[in-house]
């Protein structure tokens, strides 16, 4: 099964009614697990337009499952959607932040992916820079649609992919 975790941008492309259809169809056969944290929901209540708002949360509670994040952050982490991180773990997370608190948001989700161990779908340039950097998996949501579609024509006729 690919699992994956998305960033708050990725989630835009979901109103596509092929690039949601291909990405349901995925997590209902059992071959794609979307993951995404309170920070992703946190950015996307923060949509001023109520309908688009509503829109991007129903899509992507629909096909995903919260996680905690991998990193805890005074000011940024909820308690109870967060994991405690050591000590050892501070350089690798300033690395993702570029020890500049605006990019706490995007190290918290990278971050996660690592703890979860899977790519990070995301449509930013910077995080992907910074994630690719430290060994993270980032695909774009365009790249991950794409997967899905070779793999589903790969998929042999009444079959299951192994």
């Amino acid at each position: 099964m690919r699992r994956v975790l998305f960033d708050t941008n990725a989630v835009d492309p979901l109103t596509d009614a092929h690039t949601y259809d291909v990405t349901r169809q995925a997590v209902e056969a059992g071959s794609l697990e979307v993951l995404y944290t309170h920070v992703t929901i946190d950015e996307l209540a923060e949509i001023p337009d109520v309908d688009r708002r509503q829109q991007l949360l129903v899509l992507l509670v629909s096909i995903g499952r919260i996680v905690p994040t991998g990193s805890t952050v005074v000011d940024y982490s909820r308690v109870e959607f967060c994991r405690v991180s050591s000590d050892e773990s501070e350089a690798p997370f300033e690395a993702l932040r570029s020890n500049n608190l605006r990019h706490t948001k995007d190290a918290l989700i990278a971050d996660t992916a690592v703890f979860e161990g899977c790519a990070l779908v995301t449509n930013e340039r910077r995080l992907t820079n910074r994630a690719r950097a430290r060994g993270i998996e980032v695909l774009t949501s365009a790249e991950l649609v794409a997967q899905l579609v070779s793999r589903d024509c790969k998929r042999p006729q009444g079959g299951a992919v192994n």
